[in-house]
């Protein structure tokens, strides 16, 4: 089962990695969720918070043309143009492991 979450994970567009990183980030507690980079965004994290978004963005690596954005472990932006597997909260062994221990929670996302 491993192998093949693995091989369907490889195949991903940047849509669908998205879907299943967050997905995976809200079943297994992480806080590591992507976000499309956008005004919406900063409304839902930062609204009224305009040093907030200062330090974020300082301390970062942000860049506001970029299509997607996460926060690293100190709380500050992290944004990216496309998502790949390197994007992910986990690596894609350990995503696949513990996706097969609660494989009905990803069945719409993986098409297994």
């Amino acid at each position: 089962m491993k192998d093949q979450i693995i091989d369907i994970i490889e195949t991903m567009t940047s849509t669908e990695l998205l879907e299943l990183n967050n997905r995976y980030c809200q079943e297994f507690g992480y806080e590591n969720e992507i976000y499309y980079n956008g005004k919406e965004f900063f409304n839902t994290f930062f609204e009224d918070k305009p040093m907030e978004v200062a330090r974020s963005t300082y301390y970062g690596d942000y860049r506001f043309m970029d299509d997607f954005v996460t926060f690293d472990g100190y709380e500050n932006l992290v944004s990216f143009s496309s998502i790949d597997t390197d994007n992910l909260v986990d690596s894609i062994s350990t995503m696949a492991e513990n996706i097969a221990e609660r494989i009905e929670q990803f069945n719409d996302i993986l098409s297994i």
